[in-house]
């Protein structure tokens, strides 16, 4: 496992979304954190990370312009990415499609708000998988 030191949350900025986000970045005591929206995002914002959370609650957000600009022509092979939502599988596919040009290694396991998980626990999992 290596060690994390620098994290990326970019959400959509839909309320339930940007709480989602500040859960996450609790988890992550030890590790600066920051939080965006991505309507706010710049390419150099992504390139100090080694671990990004994106979450949107529908397909094609109109903030994730920039981010889906920036994602097909950057490289971040082998850093880890995990995706969440509050319960559209359709978010989920347009995240996953996002983030495929720039081979970020995905958490398989994308958290769906709605099946009432603790982020805890699922950062604990992708911590240890990272």
């Amino acid at each position: 496992m290596k060690t994390t030191k620098n994290v990326l949350i970019v959400n959509d900025g839909v309320s339930d979304l940007v709480q989602i986000s500040r859960r996450i970045a609790a988890e992550l005591s030890g590790m600066h954190v920051v939080v965006m929206e991505g309507a706010d995002l710049s390419a150099t914002d992504l390139l100090p990370a080694d671990l990004y959370f994106f979450g949107c609650s529908e397909a094609n957000p109109r903030g994730f312009s920039e981010l889906q600009r920036v994602l097909k022509g950057i490289n971040l092979a082998g850093r880890a990415c995990a995706l969440f939502t509050i319960a559209s599988k359709e978010a989920i596919g347009y995240l996953q499609d996002l983030v495929r040009d720039a081979e970020l290694q995905v958490y398989p396991d994308p958290f769906l708000a709605s099946k009432k998980r603790s982020e805890k626990e699922w950062v604990e999992t992708i911590l240890q998988r990272s």
